[in-house]
C-alpha cells in the first residue's frame, strides 16, 4: 500500500471513529433528557392533583389573626418530618455541587466535566424531592400555599 492509501486509510478510520462518538453522545443525551423529562412530568402531575384537591383556584387564605390551628400545626411537623431525609439528600447534593464547583474555578477541563456531571445529578434529586413533598402534602390535605405560610 503506497503513503497516499495509507493516509486515505487512517483519515476513513478516524472520521468513522469520529462518526461512532458523535452518534453515541447524542444517543446518551437523548436517553438522559427523556429520563430527566419523566420524572418533571410526575413532579408535575403530582402538582396538579395537589392544588386539585387542596387549594383550588383561590388558593391558601392565611387564618384570621395569622396563627394556625395546633391541628395545623401538627400536620405541618409531620409532613416536614417525612421530608427530612429528603432534605438531607438535598443538601448533600448541594454541598457535592459547591465543592466541584470551587475545583472547577482552579481545574480544566477534566473539572468542568465533573462539575457538569455533579449537576446533572442534581437534577433528579431535586424532581424526587418535589415528588415526595406533593405526596405526603397530598396524604395530609395540606397545600403548598400552607405549607410556605
Amino acid at each position: 500500500m503506497t503513503k497516499a492509501g495509507k493516509w486515505k486509510w487512517g483519515l476513513g478510520i478516524g472520521c468513522g471513529l469520529a462518526v461512532l462518538v458523535f452518534v453515541g453522545a447524542v444517543g446518551v443525551m437523548t436517553w438522559y433528557a427523556t429520563s430527566i423529562n419523566a420524572e418533571y412530568k410526575a413532579v408535575r402531575d403530582s402538582e396538579e392533583r395537589l392544588i386539585a384537591a387542596t387549594e383550588g383556584p383561590g388558593g391558601y387564605s392565611v387564618p384570621e389573626g395569622g396563627i394556625p390551628a395546633p391541628a395545623r400545626i401538627e400536620v405541618f411537623l409531620a409532613v416536614r418530618d417525612e421530608l427530612q431525609p429528603w432534605l438531607a439528600n438535598l443538601a448533600e447534593a448541594n454541598e457535592q455541587f459547591l465543592v466541584d464547583r470551587e475545583k472547577q474555578e482552579t481545574g480544566g477541563v477534566k473539572e468542568f466535566v465533573k462539575l457538569f456531571i455533579t449537576g446533572s445529578d442534581l437534577m433528579p434529586v431535586y424532581a424526587g424531592f418535589w415528588t415526595a413533598r406533593n405526596e405526603a402534602l397530598l396524604e395530609h390535605a395540606m397545600g403548598p400555599g400552607e405549607l410556605a405560610y
